[in-house]
């Protein structure tokens, strides 16, 4: 009768896990950005609907809403 060692590891298996913790981590940086991406479209669309005298109590023309947005991409 044969006897089934299922806590016993093989050579491959570092480099398994290794490849799926790298796998994982590109999928949840990719999410990120994902989510990213989609609070920064938000707020471009919050800007763009205001009114120009609405930009202008926040202290923007029209022409800075992306800048605005983007400033902690913008050296």
């Amino acid at each position: 009768m044969a006897v089934l060692d299922f806590g016993a590891t093989s050579a491959s298996s570092p480099a398994s896990a290794s490849f799926f913790k790298r796998i994982g981590a590109h999928i949840m940086d990719a999410l990120t950005s994902f989510a990213h991406a989609r609070a920064r479209t938000a707020e471009l669309q919050y800007y763009m609907d205001m009114s120009d005298e609405q930009l202008a109590a926040k202290g923007l023309r029209r022409d800075e809403i992306a800048q605005h947005v983007f400033r902690d991409m913008f050296i």
